[in-house]
C-alpha cells in the first residue's frame, strides 16, 4: 500500500543513539495524524519512567493504519484505526504489559488490557493534570456483575469492556492507592524483571506487590479479581467518647456479594485544618475513635476515590416543594447535535418548569437558550434531591455519568416519596443492586439494539426511533406485582421485551403515601423523534408521577376540597380479585369523600361521598366494579379520601 511514511526519534534515559519511531498513514490523513502522533515520544518518556526503559529500544516502534477500528499492539510497530490521544497511549502501554510481559492465559487477560487502560490515565496525569487522571477513572468506573478473571475463555468474551479493561483498570488504580506510589512502581518493577519476555499471572503480579510492600493482598485480589461488584458504604460520625475526640462508624451494605477487605482514607475537617486518616475496614459495621485538634467540620470518605464504590447517603427530611429537577447525563461534546437539539426542543421536560442540574460542564458553545442555568455540576447531593417532587434524569453510561448517578442518593429519594424519570441505555448498570428489585422488571438480553418502542399502556403513543439504538438491557414483559409494562419492543427480539415500566409501591414513600413512583424508559432517548417522545414524557409526568405537584392533589385531575387530618390504611387483600376492603380513619366528624381512580386520573367509582361522617374507624368495601355496575378490568388503581382538611391517596392492584 502507498503509505506516506515520516519519522520521529526517542532518546532512551540513560542517552546514546536515538531509538527511530516510524509512523505509516494513509495519505488522505497527511495533515490530521500529526498532531496527537507527535505525543508519542513524550508518551514513551513518562512511561519508561514509571514502567522501565522501552522494551525494544534497540530495535524500533511506529504506527502503521490500518482499515479497523481500534488497534493491535503488534509488537514495535502498533496497527492503528484512529489517532486519538487514548488509542496511542493504550496501545504503547501495551509494548510493556502486554508483549513484554504476556498474561499466561486469556483467563488473566486484564493484566494486558487493564494496565493498558489504566495507563491512558496515568498519561493523562502526566501531561495533564492530577485532576484528568481522576476524570478518566471515573469514566471507566464499572458497578454490575462480572468477574475479572476470565473462567472459561473458550465461551466467554476475554475482551469485556466493563471487565478486562475498565474494571482492570480499576484493580491497578486501587493498587496504586493502596500501596502508595513508591511500592506500587518498585512492585511494578519487580514484576517486570521476574517476567520480562515472558507470561505471567495475577498471582505473580500480587506476589511482586507483596515482596516490596510487605503486606498480604489475598484479600485484595480475592474479592477484585476473583470477586464481582464493589463495595458500598454508609458513614456517620459524631464527638467522643472523650473530649478531642471523635467517632466514625462505617458500615457496608452489601446485597450482590460480600464484604470488602480494604483500606479507607478519611479526611477530616476541622477548624484546625484538614486531618488525613487511613482506617482498615472489612467488617458488616466497625467504629474508629480518631484524636483530632479542633472543631470537626465534616468528615469525608475517600476523597479522592481511590476505591472502586458507592457512599450511599440519605434523604432526610424532605421538602418536595420545589417541582422538577431535570439532569443531564449525556456528554454534550460526545453527542453534539443529537443531545443539543432534543435540549433545544424540550423533550425531556415538555411545557413544565424544571431546575437543571449537569453532571458535565457546560457546552462549549454554550447552553440551548431555552434551559435554564444548572444549580450544580457532578453527581446530586441528597440536601439538593429533596427539596424536588420528581426528578428526571436523562442518563448515558458514558464519559463518566454512570459513576454521577451512582454517587447520587436515588434508592433513598424513592423511599421518602420522591419520583423519577429514567431515561438511559445501558439500564441495567444504573438500575444495579436494590434498584432492579424496586422496579419489579426480571432482566432479559443485553447490551441489545432495540427493534422499536411500542406503547401497551393507555394515553402512551408509539415511540420512532431517529438513530441507532445500541447498547441497550430490556426485561421480560412480565412485572412484578407493583409494576405496570409501559412500553415494549415487538421487533428487536425472538418475542416481546419490555422497555417501558411504571412501578408503584403500595405504601409510597415514608415522606410521601403517593410518591416512590419510578418510571423507567430504555433506550438512547435524544435518538427518539423529539415531537413523540415528548409527549410521552408529558403525560408520564402529569398521570404517573403527578406533576406539578402540591401537597393536597394526588390524582390528577381530581377536584379538591379544604382538609383535616385523616389516616388512610392499605387495602386489603392487596392484589385482589375481585372484592378488597379500604379502612380508613377519621380525627373529627365531618365530610368525606373515598374515591378509586384509574391510572389515568378518571374516576371509576365514589364508594363514599357523605356530608357527616363521626369520627374514628371505618371501612368501605369495592366490588371491582365502576359507577355503571360493569366489571373494571385488571390493573393498578388509585383510591383517594377526601376530608375538610387532608387528602390521602393509595395504590392497589386488582388481578384476574
Amino acid at each position: 500500500y502507498p503509505y506516506t511514511k515520516y519519522n520521529d526519534w526517542y532518546t532512551p534515559l540513560a542517552g546514546g543513539d536515538p531509538m527511530e519511531v516510524q509512523y505509516f498513514i494513509y495519505p488522505e490523513h497527511v495533515g490530521v495524524v500529526e498532531p496527537n502522533y507527535a505525543l508519542t515520544v513524550p508518551m514513551i518518556g513518562v512511561f519508561a519512567h514509571a514502567y522501565g526503559e522501552y522494551p525494544f529500544v534497540d530495535e524500533k516502534y511506529g504506527h502503521a493504519e490500518f482499515t479497523w477500528g481500534g488497534g493491535m499492539e503488534h509488537q514495535t510497530l502498533t496497527s492503528m484505526g484512529g489517532w486519538s490521544e487514548d488509542l496511542i497511549s493504550h496501545e504503547l502501554a501495551h509494548q510493556w504489559w502486554g508483549d513484554m510481559v504476556t498474561c499466561e492465559d486469556f483467563g488473566h487477560i486484564w493484566l494486558n488490557e487493564g494496565f493498558a487502560t489504566w495507563s491512558e490515565a496515568y498519561w493523562a496525569e502526566q501531561y495533564y493534570d492530577f485532576a484528568t487522571y481522576q476524570e478518566y477513572m471515573s469514566i471507566a468506573s464499572y458497578y454490575g456483575p462480572g468477574t475479572i478473571f476470565v473462567e472459561d475463555p473458550q465461551n466467554e468474551n476475554i475482551f469485556d469492556g466493563n471487565l478486562s479493561y475498565n474494571k482492570g483498570s480499576w484493580v491497578v488504580h486501587m493498587l496504586r492507592g493502596v500501596l502508595g506510589d513508591a511500592d506500587f512502581f518498585d512492585g511494578l518493577a519487580l514484576y517486570r524483571g521476574n517476567h520480562e519476555y515472558g507470561s505471567a499471572t495475577t498471582e505473580q503480579l500480587q506476589e511482586a506487590m507483596e515482596t516490596v510492600s510487605g503486606q498480604d493482598l489475598t484479600a485484595f485480589f480475592q474479592q477484585w479479581i476473583y470477586g464481582d461488584y464493589f463495595p458500598i458504604y454508609t458513614y456517620g460520625w459524631i464527638e467522643g467518647p472523650q473530649p478531642g475526640e471523635i467517632t466514625v462508624t462505617i458500615s457496608q451494605e452489601q446485597t450482590d456479594t460480600g464484604l470488602f477487605t480494604m483500606p479507607i482514607r478519611l479526611l477530616v475537617n476541622t477548624t484546625e485544618g484538614p486531618v488525613d486518616v487511613t482506617v482498615e475496614n472489612s467488617l458488616a459495621t466497625e467504629d474508629y475513635v480518631l484524636t483530632v485538634a479542633g472543631t470537626v467540620e465534616s468528615v469525608i470518605l475517600d476523597p479522592d476515590r481511590w476505591i472502586l464504590r458507592q457512599v450511599r447517603t440519605e434523604v432526610t427530611d424532605p421538602t418536595f416543594d420545589q417541582g422538577i429537577l431535570l439532569v443531564n447525563g449525556v456528554h454534550w461534546d460526545s453527542y453534539g447535535a443529537e443531545i443539543y437539539s432534543a435540549y433545544e426542543d424540550s423533550v425531556f421536560w415538555g411545557d413544565n418548569p424544571i431546575t437543571f442540574w449537569d453532571c458535565f460542564a457546560e457546552p462549549g458553545g454554550g447552553y440551548p437558550a431555552n434551559l435554564p442555568a444548572p444549580i450544580g455540576h457532578d453527581s446530586v447531593p441528597a440536601s439538593i434531591l429533596g427539596g424536588y417532587s420528581t426528578v428526571i434524569w436523562v442518563g448515558n453510561n458514558y464519559n463518566g455519568d454512570l459513576a454521577k448517578w451512582a454517587e447520587t442518593p436515588i434508592q433513598s429519594y424513592l423511599e421518602v416519596g420522591g419520583n423519577l424519570l429514567l431515561m438511559t441505555r445501558t439500564s441495567k448498570s444504573f438500575l444495579a443492586g436494590d434498584l432492579t428489585g424496586y422496579l419489579g422488571v426480571t432482566w432479559a438480553e443485553e447490551a441489545a439494539s432495540l427493534g422499536n418502542c411500542v406503547a401497551v399502556a393507555a394515553g402512551l403513543v408509539n415511540i420512532p426511533f431517529i438513530g441507532t439504538q445500541s447498547w441497550n438491557d430490556v426485561y421480560l414483559t412480565g412485572m412484578g406485582a407493583e409494576s405496570t409494562l409501559l412500553f415494549n419492543d415487538t421487533a428487536g427480539f425472538s418475542g416481546a421485551r419490555g422497555t417501558g415500566v411504571w412501578a408503584s409501591p403500595a405504601g409510597g414513600g415514608s415522606f410521601r403515601d403517593t410518591g416512590g413512583q419510578f418510571v423507567h424508559l430504555a433506550g438512547r432517548p435524544y435518538r427518539m423523534n423529539h415531537d413523540i417522545l415528548r409527549q410521552n414524557v408529558e403525560y408520564i409526568l402529569e398521570h404517573y408521577l403527578s406533576e406539578p405537584f402540591t401537597s393536597i392533589s394526588a390524582v390528577p385531575g381530581q377536584d379538591t376540597v379544604q382538609k383535616v387530618p385523616a389516616t388512610l390504611e392499605q387495602n386489603f387483600p392487596n392484589p385482589f380479585n375481585p372484592v378488597t376492603t379500604i379502612s380508613f380513619s377519621l380525627t373529627a366528624p365531618g365530610p368525606v369523600r373515598l374515591s378509586v381512580y384509574d391510572v389515568s386520573g378518571r374516576l371509576v367509582r365514589t364508594l363514599v361521598d357523605e356530608g357527616d361522617v363521626t369520627a374514628g374507624d371505618h371501612e368501605a368495601i369495592w366490588n371491582g366494579q365502576d359507577q355503571s355496575g360493569r366489571a373494571a378490568a385488571a390493573g393498578v388503581y388509585f383510591y383517594s379520601l377526601e376530608t375538610e382538611g387532608d387528602s390521602r391517596t393509595r395504590r392497589m392492584t386488582m388481578v384476574k
